[in-house]
């Protein structure tokens, strides 16, 4: 890394490029196919440029899928519910998939480039930060005013006192990633940004000396899970030590073994990619070997007397152990897929749209799951796995219709980490019939079946049909515009 003129110029430049590209990366699979041994060679950077990974796409589309099923299940199913605790479990995997795929990402990107580090803090903190902020906001305001209203946000703004107490839980929210549940995820994806530049830097002066590397992480992730589930020692029982251990789920030490297997997987990506082709079958048969092994071990375990909680706690050592063969099962299938895809197909076009909105999605279906969970928590005398999938299935389609929205809308950027949608291409009449079929279903849910959901429905509905009035008179200006001036 350098700040010289002539390098900062060419990062601003392949940042640029970046921009038009998905995050799962575009360069390349560069890099001379290496053994694991101490014998490997560096790999010769090549030419820019080739393929998308669209392994990545199929793994982020089923890990986002995954995130809303495991938060139904957790939002509705009773802790007795053994099969329905299960499959839960089994979907922890997405918390550490998720890191896994950042770091494979940043590295895929970046491993045969310079980086040019304030360039990449620049680039990535918006992307991320940005809707970091919005959203911890809006979750905040919504958690006041699912507490009393309206009246509730207004008591904030009372005096001074309820002022200086707002600001206090505010900044401790943005400090920790705690406005919602699951906004740990941004606070520690934002970290990870933080000391990327640094493990790179590592990672391309260790050649050679990776395996170490990832043996000493594995074995710092099991004797921190190990103690993270068990009271903590006692250097760490008070004060900073005390602090940090506190919050040690929303720092990157629990994820730091498998951020750093995805780096290394895409350093190594040549190689990595074929020990993958070539011991597929293997690779699936222990996986699935070890996912039964595990969940046999659950049921044994509750059975014996264990809490559930405990039990399907996403820091317990042996669990994660199932959650590295969940990821390698998914990756094989998305291998499959990224052979077998037929570009410009529909099933193509989907898994493209998907992986572009599939980070507005996650940041936006805990407020919509809310409002849903609000009807299905009252028709608890329906099937359970009923209940669940109907809950699902709602989440999902109302989630990706707000995205849909706030993707052709001013606050795209700020909402989803993307830029929004050309208005030049939008089309702004058939936006237009959408908003006013949304909010007739909404208004229609709301008098009906649920207040909040409805509300939501319909306003996400009003957000759309103002931006399709938007739209088209910008387009009405634009096209008035190029006409020829008669003489």
């Amino acid at each position: 890394m350098t700040g010289s003129p002539v390098v900062e110029t060419k990062a601003k430049i392949e940042d640029a490029t970046d921009r038009v590209t998905d995050d799962a990366g575009t360069r390349s699979a560069t890099g001379e196919a290496a053994a694991a041994d101490a014998s490997e060679t560096r790999p010769a950077p090549k030419k820019k440029g080739g393929g998308h990974l669209h392994q990545i796409d199929f793994v982020r589309l089923f890990t986002f899928g995954g995130v809303i099923l495991d938060h139904v299940i957790l939002g509705m199913a009773p802790i007795t519910a053994m099969a329905a605790q299960g499959v839960g479990l089994m979907l922890r995997y997405t918390r550490y998939c998720f890191f896994a795929l950042t770091g494979f990402v940043l590295t895929y990107q970046y491993r045969n480039r310079e980086l040019h580090a304030p360039t990449f803090w620049r680039r990535r903190y918006k992307l991320i930060g940005l809707p970091f902020l919005v959203w911890s906001l809006f979750y905040w305001l919504n958690r006041h005013y699912q507490r009393g209203g309206l009246d509730a946000i207004g008591d904030i703004f009372a005096d001074g006192a309820s002022e200086r107490l707002a600001l206090k839980s505010l900044v401790y929210d943005l400090a920790t990633g705690n406005a919602a549940y699951h906004l740990y995820f941004l606070s520690v994806s934002m970290q990870i940004y933080l000391v990327f530049p640094a493990v790179l830097w590592v990672i391309k002066r260790t050649w050679g000396y990776h395996r170490y590397l990832l043996a000493v992480s594995g074995t710092f992730h099991i004797w921190l899970l190990f103690h993270m589930v068990r009271p903590p020692l006692e250097i760490f029982q008070s004060g900073v030590l005390g602090l940090i251990w506190r919050y040690l789920g929303v720092t990157l030490f629990p994820y730091q073994f498998f951020i750093l297997l995805g780096c290394l997987a895409a350093y190594h990506f040549d190689a990595f990619g074929a020990f993958m082709r070539r011991f597929r079958g293997p690779l699936v048969g222990l996986s699935i070997v070890t996912i039964v092994v595990t969940l046999i071990y659950f049921v044994i375990n509750v059975n014996g007397g264990e809490e559930m909680f405990r039990a399907t706690n996403v820091f317990m050592v042996h669990n994660s152990f199932m959650f590295v063969g969940i990821i390698i099962i998914l990756y094989i299938c998305g291998t499959i897929w990224q052979e077998r895809r037929h570009p410009g197909s529909g099933p193509d076009k989907v898994m493209q749209t998907a992986a572009d909105r599939s980070f507005g999605i996650y940041l936006a279906h805990v407020i919509v799951l809310s409002t849903v969970l609000q009807i299905s928590r009252e028709h608890l005398d329906a099937p359970l796995w009923l209940n669940l999938l109907a809950t699902y299935a709602v989440t999902v389609v109302v989630t990706v219709f707000l995205v849909e929205v706030l993707r052709r809308s001013p606050i795209s950027l700020v909402t989803t980490g993307r830029e929004r949608i050309d208005w030049r291409i939008q089309r702004w009449g058939r936006s237009a019939f959408v908003a006013v079929i949304g909010g007739a279903i909404g208004f229609a849910i709301y008098e009906t079946v649920g207040t909040r959901l409805g509300f939501l429905i319909t306003a996400v509905s009003a957000l759309l049909l103002l931006s399709a009035i938007v739209v088209g008179i910008k387009q009405s200006n634009a096209a008035h515009d190029s006409k020829p001036v008669k003489a």
